[in-house]
C-alpha cells in the first residue's frame, strides 16, 4: 500500500493545525554566504591596511604632539609679556 501525500489530506476529516514560518527580521540579520568580494583579499593587503593606519595614527599623533608644544609655548611668551609689562608699570608708579 502506498501512501500519497494528497489523498491522504483529501481523505482526513480532523482538526488541521497550520503550521507557521518564524518570521526574522532583516535589521541585523548575518547573511548565510560570504560577500563574493571577500575571498580575493588577501591576509597580505589586511597587513598592509593596518599598517597603513598604523603609521597615520604615529603621524596624527606627532602633529597633536607638536601643536601642544606650540600651545604651551605660546600662553608661556603671553604671560611673560604680561608679568612684564605689570612689572614696567610698577616702576613707572613708584619711580615718581
Amino acid at each position: 500500500m502506498r501512501l500519497n501525500e494528497s489523498d491522504l489530506l483529501r481523505e482526513y476529516t480532523g482538526q488541521r493545525y497550520e503550521i507557521e514560518t518564524p518570521m526574522t527580521s532583516w535589521v541585523g540579520k548575518i547573511p548565510e554566504d560570504p560577500h563574493p568580494v571577500a575571498p580575493s583579499i588577501s591576509s597580505r593587503v589586511m597587513v598592509e591596511l593596518g599598517m597603513v593606519i598604523a603609521v597615520i595614527i604615529a603621524v596624527a599623533a606627532l602633529v597633536v604632539g607638536f601643536l601642544a608644544v606650540a600651545a604651551f609655548v605660546v600662553t608661556s611668551f603671553k604671560f611673560k609679556c604680561i608679568k612684564l609689562h605689570i612689572k614696567l608699570h610698577i616702576e613707572l608708579m613708584f619711580m615718581y
